[in-house]
């Protein structure tokens, strides 16, 4: 996933857990607030900061570290696929947790991020699937009125 979907996706957990934890991030108002008193940034917007002035949150730098690491061992640990069995949420977020060193506290919030993560791959992988299958009938479909042409003349 692009560094601007991660930050997405972290500040759409921050959200979704900003009354258990605050800290995790803040609100586009009150990132765009501190720029004014502070005067204008000339850099590049993030996404986040492009898409909204509402509530919308921006994750923290530390937790924004964080999940940096969490996509790079969620992508190294299941290698493009969708891994399987039962448990798959539980299993992915206990092999992330421990080599990570963060507080105890923050379980379920990796474990939504993984959950949301795992979804966001199901749906691209099946979409590819489905370009993939489309591909290939096409080409058959090709071959075949090549072969007719072939013959015809």
């Amino acid at each position: 996933m692009a560094q601007d979907a991660v930050e997405y996706l972290a500040g759409w957990v921050a959200r979704k857990y900003r009354i258990l934890f605050p800290e995790l991030g803040s609100t586009t108002t009150e990132i765009n607030k501190n720029q004014s008193i502070h005067g204008h940034d000339y850099g590049i917007p993030s996404w986040i900061s492009h898409l909204s002035y509402g509530d919308l949150r921006i994750p923290s730098n530390d937790f924004l570290k964080y999940i940096t690491r969490i996509e790079w061992l969620f992508k190294k640990i299941t290698k493009q696929e969708i891994p399987k069995g039962s448990g798959v949420i539980r299993r992915l977020t206990n092999k992330i947790f421990k080599r990570m060193e963060m507080p105890l506290k923050y379980l379920p919030v990796v474990r939504t991020y993984i959950k949301q993560r795992l979804l966001i791959r199901m749906k691209y992988s099946y979409q590819h699937a489905i370009k993939l299958c489309n591909k290939r009938k096409a080409k058959a479909q090709l071959q075949k009125l090549q072969k007719l042409k072939r013959l015809m003349t």
